[in-house]
């Protein structure tokens, strides 16, 4: 096993078991604050009937609040355990805005193709994945184009996710194999995601957006990424009707434009070095008990989307 600093040397089995041991704890603490608790408090807003689910502004205020402090308290733990300063997350980097549209159209290109074959596979279970959703911001098709919600959408979320898992976790995890962190961070993400048929492509966006932090070491472009690709996104969601028929048509243009990109080397493929510890890291990491229950109660937000969507 490997640790990645300036240079790669050992560390012993147990102060990994330790460290990712922690990691897994601070990862439920996570997901019962982002994911569980809005959850039970959406389904119990519903039995009663609240007032709240009729007003936007407090809706949106109160699941803003819930996401602002379920995101920042357990990766701000995550960030001093492993003692990443801010500066090393957030510093400049060398990329042109540019490079950020190009690598930005590239994901949005291959995360809309691994949604449509995802929607394929799940359709069978009545599950339909919406690239608008964002980790605990579900599709609102009657609250679309409320302020808040896009607000939330393109401006808070993205900056969330991004000091989450390309900051704080991917960083940690980076120290025992940058393949490794790329990998292990991509999965958490897309686990996330509370909705079977998005994780695929989620999981695709962790893998792209983590080799941008990794290669600028910073989350600075992917946070910049991330928000052109849900104004994107959005912008497709809310075309009037009468353009809607076209959009087939743009659609097809973007992908062969991502195709033009790649072939004409105007993109830039991110290559990670794979260490031999690799399968070593990974399977002591999966086997911590609480990295355990942090996957299955993640999995266990997905299904209740299922039955009680």
């Amino acid at each position: 096993m490997a640790y990645m600093n300036k240079k790669e040397h050992r560390i012993s089995k147990k102060y990994a078991k330790r460290k990712f041991s922690l990691v897994g704890l601070l990862l439920i603490l996570y997901v019962l604050f982002t994911l569980l608790i809005p959850f039970f408090l959406l389904m119990y807003m519903k039995e009663v009937n609240s007032s709240v689910l009729k007003d936007p502004i407090l809706y949106y205020g109160i699941y803003f609040i819930i996401l602002l402090f379920g995101t920042l308290l357990p990766f701000f733990m995550m960030r001093k355990a492993a003692r990443i300063p801010i500066k090393k997350i957030s510093r400049n980097f060398s990329a042109t805005f540019n490079d950020l549209f190009v690598q930005t159209i590239v994901a949005f290109t291959v995360c809309i193709a691994l949604t449509y074959v995802s929607n394929i596979l799940f359709s069978y279970i009545g599950l339909e994945g919406k690239l608008i959703s964002s980790i605990g911001l579900s599709y609102d098709s009657v609250n679309l184009t409320h302020p808040l919600y896009v607000f939330m959408l393109i401006g808070v979320t993205p900056l969330l996710e991004e000091y989450a898992f390309r900051g704080v976790l991917l960083q940690t995890l980076a120290r025992y194999g940058k393949s490794f962190g790329l990998y292990a961070s991509a999965f958490i993400f897309a686990l996330a995601h509370m909705n079977f048929a998005e994780m695929i492509p989620a999981f695709a966006m962790g893998i792209l957006f983590g080799k941008t932090a990794l290669r600028y070491k910073s989350i600075r472009p992917t946070i910049i990424s991330h928000m052109l690709f849900n104004a994107l996104i959005f912008i497709l969601y809310v075309v009037p009707s009468y353009i809607a028929q076209y959009m087939a048509y743009v659609l097809v243009a973007i992908i062969l434009f991502a195709a033009y990109l790649i072939l004409s080397g105007r993109y830039e493929r991110i290559r990670i070095q794979k260490l031999r510890s690799h399968q070593l890291t990974s399977m002591v990491f999966y086997s911590r008990p609480t990295v355990v229950i942090a996957i299955l109660l993640m999995i266990l937000d997905s299904l209740l989307f299922v039955f009680f969507k």
